[in-house]
């Protein structure tokens, strides 16, 4: 079955709701300004929706025009093109879904005498539909924005993204309707705390690109053990960057930046090119065979043409696809299974293996083995952390340790940082390790020595 029939079938579940209204109100519990919640928001409906380019348009006190503070994902001279634009001046599908209050469709644009003045605008980017949808004022029958869906092709929205987008408009009214507008209808701006906060956040994102093109963010190495230590199963490679200034700096420093700035599968690949060129160069000096995890945002793997970079990484490395396994964190799977899916099937035909991070600490686990093809689940080191102390921990890990081993699945236990811990993991049955009893992270020439003793 193609993806685009997944994207159709699938149903708003209460689970998928949470999890976007977690997404969608994240930067507003951080007290970013309007217009990044907004950008926020639209990365959600971006990532639902099929081939779609979208913007939120924001309407003046009098809603006779639109305003700044307007949110898209589209090229910025574009937009502005569109703002301070009374809506009776003929701002085709957008102004009449303000001025009717309903849904408007234009399936091309270019047969819409009311897009005649704009089509100029959108004709460049190779834009043909565009469908529109008021958000009210929770409520009341007030219009305070339009939430827009462009489209390269000409085409009607599809009932999953109608109905995606009704479940979250009350919540888009009332953040928009939370906001102080000024009586000329432009969002207010910035106080001076704001701004120093924005631009700090946006030079260290700059910062960190500068790593990834200077070579100064790559992988370090931990060793993923079995046989109580004595056999190597294989290495996860993990980001750090050797920061000019700072020193070392750990993932969690800049992992969320590279996502926010929506470079973070430049990022992953950085380390997954470099972690399968160093390993392959490796297992030909040493003739020594083991696994290579690594690493990849939800972000990234959401991308369409993810299984296909992976596979040109394979493809220009010469590194073995089935001795590579995809890691990626269970927290953030919880939106499009389906959809992941497809990607992972994808994977799995080239041979690579399929490895969830942090098991067992979503309501939702079961439905990822359920739905998605797993080969290696891992156990979350908060069960670790306290299992030889808390009897709820270790019943958690028993009972995950059985399911692993009753569908025939990889169990690796992270975490692993004493000799208790060792022993009432393996005693559960879990035979794969990963921890700082072991070993930690190690850079490249630490791994290759730590390798010497296998």
């Amino acid at each position: 079955m193609g993806e685009k029939s997944l994207l159709e079938e699938r149903v708003l579940s209460p689970e998928e709701f949470v999890a976007g209204y977690q997404y969608i109100t994240e930067y507003l519990k951080a007290g970013l300004p309007l217009c990044d919640v907004l950008k926020r928001a639209l990365k959600y409906f971006e990532d639902q929706f099929v081939d779609s380019y979208c913007t939120i348009m924001l309407l003046n006190s009098k809603r006779t025009e639109f305003v700044n503070g307007t949110a898209y994902s589209l090229p910025d001279d574009m937009l502005e093109k569109f703002l301070h634009i009374r809506l009776f001046d003929g701002l085709g599908t957008f102004g009449a879904a303000a001025v009717r209050g309903e849904l408007m469709v234009t399936p091309n644009v270019y047969n819409d005498k009311s897009w005649k003045t704009f089509s100029n605008v959108v004709e460049p980017y190779g834009l043909k539909s565009c469908w529109s949808v008021p958000v009210f004022k929770p409520g009341t029958s007030e219009v305070v924005a339009v939430f827009g869906v462009y489209s390269k092709y000409s085409r009607y929205p599809t009932q999953r993204e109608l109905d995606t987008l009704a479940a979250y408009n009350e919540l888009l009214g009332l953040i928009i309707s939370n906001y102080k507008v000024h009586d000329c209808g432009d969002i207010q701006p910035l106080n001076q705390h704001q701004e120093d906060e924005l631009d700090s956040k946006l030079l260290y994102a700059e910062s960190i690109k500068t790593g990834l093109k200077n070579g100064d963010i790559f992988p370090y190495y931990q060793p993923v053990l079995t046989s109580d230590g004595q056999k190597l199963h294989g290495v996860e490679a993990l980001a750090r960057w050797e920061h000019p200034e700072k020193g070392l700096v750990p993932p969690i420093d800049f992992i969320d930046h590279a996502e926010e700035y929506d470079f973070i599968d430049w990022l992953d690949e950085v380390i997954c090119r470099r972690a399968c060129e160093d390993m392959k160069q490796l297992m030909d000096l040493t003739g020594k065979k083991f696994m290579l995890s690594v690493n990849i945002s939800a972000v990234h793997i959401r991308k369409k043409d993810f299984a296909q970079r992976i596979e040109t990484i394979l493809h220009e490395t010469g590194f073995p696809a089935n001795y590579l396994s995809i890691e990626i964190t269970e927290t953030s799977l919880i939106e499009n299974l389906k959809d992941v899916a497809v990607t992972f099937q994808h994977l799995k035909s080239l041979g690579v293996k399929i490895s969830i991070d942090d098991f067992g600490t979503t309501y939702s686990s079961l439905n990822y083995l359920k739905y998605l093809p797993v080969d290696t689940i891992k156990l979350d080191k908060a069960f670790i952390h306290d299992v030889d102390k808390s009897p709820i921990d270790r019943r958690i890990c028993k009972t995950i340790i059985q399911l692993g081993c009753d569908l025939n699945l990889d169990v690796i236990a992270e975490g692993v940082e004493s000799t208790k811990h060792l022993t009432i993991i393996r005693d559960f049955g879990c035979d794969i390790y990963q921890g700082y009893y072991f070993s930690k992270p190690l850079t490249l020439e630490g791994w290759k020595d730590y390798l010497e003793q296998f």
